[in-house]
C-alpha cells in the first residue's frame, strides 16, 4: 500500500468504516512507515480536538437550552400563579358581591302591611342603598306560613333591579275569617294560622286574622 492510498483511507479508518482486510493492510504499512504513523497520529489528534470542540458546543447549547427552559418555566409558573390568584380573587369577590346573601337583621328591614280591598300585601324594603332583599316563602296547608328575609349586595343584575324596591308577599281574603288558598280553595282561619317572618336574630309572628284588619303602616 503506497502513502497516498493510505492517507486517503485514514479518515475512513478513524471512523471505523474500512474493512478488516483494509485495516490489516494499513496496520502493516504503518509498521514500516514512520511518516504514515505520524500522519495517522496527527489525524487522530485533530479528530479528538474537533470532537472535543463539538462536545463543548453541544454542552454549551444544552446549558443554554436548560437556562432558557428554566426561565420559561419560571415565567410560566409566575403567569399561572398570577392567573390563579386573580381567579381566586374574582371568585371570592363574585361570591360576596354577586352570590352571597344572608338572613337580614330586623333593624335593617322596613316592613309595610298594605290592604287593597281583600288583598293584603306584606312589603319588605332594605334600609341600605347598596343592598336589596329577597324573600324565601315556605307554604303549609296551601298558604305561605313562613317568610325568610334575605339581604344581598346590590350587584346591578336583573334580580337586583327587580327587587330594589322591595320584596312582596300577598294574601287574598274572602272575608276576615276566610283565606283564599293558592290552590283556589277556601280556608277558615283559626288563631293557629300564623305567618312567621324570620330575621337574623328574631322571628315575628303575625296571626292571619290580624292581617285582614291591618291598615297601611310602616
Amino acid at each position: 500500500m503506497d502513502h497516498d492510498v493510505f492517507k486517503d483511507l485514514v479518515p475512513s479508518y478513524l471512523e471505523n468504516l474500512t474493512s478488516k482486510e483494509t485495516n490489516k493492510q494499513m496496520e502493516e504499512h504503518m509498521k514500516q512507515c514512520a511518516d504514515c504513523r505520524e500522519y495517522l497520529k496527527g489525524m487522530q489528534e485533530d479528530l479528538l480536538i474537533e470532537r472535543n470542540d463539538e462536545h463543548r458546543k453541544e454542552k454549551k447549547n444544552i446549558d443554554y437550552l436548560k437556562k432558557v427552559r428554566s426561565k420559561n418555566r419560571k415565567k410560566i409558573f409566575t403567569v399561572v400563579m398570577s392567573l390563579l390568584i386573580i381567579f381566586i380573587i374574582i371568585c371570592i369577590g363574585s361570591y360576596f358581591l354577586f352570590a352571597h346573601m344572608w338572613i337580614a337583621d330586623e333593624n335593617d328591614v322596613r316592613t309595610t302591611i298594605q290592604r287593597q280591598d281583600n288583598i293584603i300585601t306584606l312589603s319588605f324594603q332594605t334600609k341600605h342603598d347598596n343592598r336589596y332583599l329577597l324573600t324565601m316563602e315556605n307554604s303549609e296547608n296551601s298558604y305561605t306560613n313562613e317568610i325568610i328575609i334575605y339581604e344581598k349586595w346590590n350587584d346591578f343584575s336583573e334580580a337586583a333591579s327587580l327587587f330594589k324596591d322591595g320584596s312582596e308577599v300577598t294574601y287574598t281574603f274572602l272575608d276576615k275569617n276566610t283565606l283564599l288558598l293558592n290552590n283556589g280553595e277556601q280556608r277558615k282561619l283559626t288563631d293557629e294560622d300564623v305567618v312567621h317572618i324570620r330575621y337574623k336574630d328574631n322571628t315575628e309572628k303575625i296571626p292571619l286574622k290580624d292581617l285582614y284588619n291591618a291598615t297601611n303602616n310602616n
